[in-house]
């Protein structure tokens, strides 16, 4: 068996990873206990990141954007585990400032569903050009961000902890 690759590939694998994910934010309602709920954000969320990192880089054929502004129907975010501590860039010694799952997720969330809207409506090309750009520029960063929250989450969370320890 070989394995596909190649720019159409990659692009299949990112659609079904923000599938995924989006499927995840949509149902996480359905998803009571929290710890489940977790590892699983987190899981779509490592796919996600993978599948990101490896679009191409294209460019857009329209300065067209579309236009989606729906919501996740009832989000329950992650209880007790939505607010964590970040530095912006590591780079620069800074304080840290809080973040938040609940921004991170829906963040994402908006971002993919708007490129879903437009590659189901035939616009591939300019879908994959907003998956990547704003992965390089806005969500890539809120989602590494929650990547570390999330496994500091699971961990605490995997030993029966409700609240995680500085």
């Amino acid at each position: 068996m070989t394995r596909e690759s190649g720019p159409d590939a990659k692009v299949r694998a990112f659609v079904a990873a923000a599938r995924d994910f989006c499927d995840f934010v949509e149902t996480a309602s359905s998803v009571k206990d929290v710890s489940e709920r977790l590892r699983m954000g987190r899981y779509c969320l490592a796919k996600l990141v993978t599948a990101g990192s490896d679009l191409p880089l294209v460019e857009a054929t329209t300065d067209k954007v579309v236009l989606w502004y729906g919501s996740p129907p009832d989000w329950p975010g992650f209880g007790p585990h939505d607010l964590y501590w970040e530095v912006f860039d590591p780079y620069v010694d800074e304080e840290p400032v809080a973040g938040s799952l609940l921004d991170d997720f829906l963040d994402i969330y908006h971002h993919l569903k708007r490129g879903l809207v437009a590659f189901d409506e035939g616009q591939q090309q300019d879908a994959v050009w907003e998956w990547r750009f704003h992965f390089d520029h806005h969500w890539g960063d809120h989602a590494v961000d929650a990547l570390r929250a999330l496994q500091r989450a699971c961990n605490a969370t995997a030993d029966g902890s409700t609240t995680t320890k500085s």
